[in-house]
């Protein structure tokens, strides 16, 4: 493989390994509040009256918010990768920098779960004044758990990059 295809196709395979990220995600952060998804991102994509199982809905959320993230982080890793002599090592090291990239994601978000866990052990609305809290929540410390983990999942793409760029070089 020549090393120009081999980077494109790292470039054409980051959206759905991103979107795969955000399908594997959203289904730990379902299990952890079904409400932030049936309150919240459903009714967000335009899913509530879907007739799919949730857990499918879950699955097309988590790629329709996920998918599109691939396309700056593959800009960001995929070319570092021509430093390779190979089309072969260019797709072979990129592939692993992607891994490495969604694995620091995975344990942002799982981070963020633990911090907003210990962050709601005694909750002050005012301190998500900018958030959105539907009215009829049950599990309302679930539901802002669920929030921390999906933003520092955001965080930990950011934070991926250099991360992958390591095992590059």
């Amino acid at each position: 493989m020549r090393k120009i295809p081999a980077d494109l196709l790292l470039l054409l395979l980051a959206p759905p390994i991103a979107g795969a990220f955000g399908v594997v995600h959203d289904q730990i952060s379902y299990t952890v509040s079904h409400e932030y998804f049936t309150k919240f991102k459903f009714i967000q994509f335009g899913l509530t009256e879907s007739p799919l199982p949730e857990r499918m809905k879950v699955g097309i959320v988590g790629f329709l918010a996920s998918w599109w993230m691939g396309i700056p982080i593959g800009l960001l890793i995929a070319p570092v990768a021509l430093i390779h002599r190979t089309g072969t090592a260019v797709f072979r090291v990129g592939l692993a920098s992607f891994a490495v990239a969604v694995t620091c994601t995975l344990l942002f978000a799982l981070g963020g779960l633990g911090y907003g866990w210990l962050q709601t052990e005694h909750i002050n609305l005012q301190n998500y004044e900018g958030w959105f809290l539907p009215q009829d929540l049950v599990s309302l410390r679930r539901f802002l758990c669920t929030g921390y983990m999906h933003n520092a999942a955001y965080l930990g793409g950011v934070a991926g990059i250099p991360a992958a760029w390591r095992i590059i070089w």
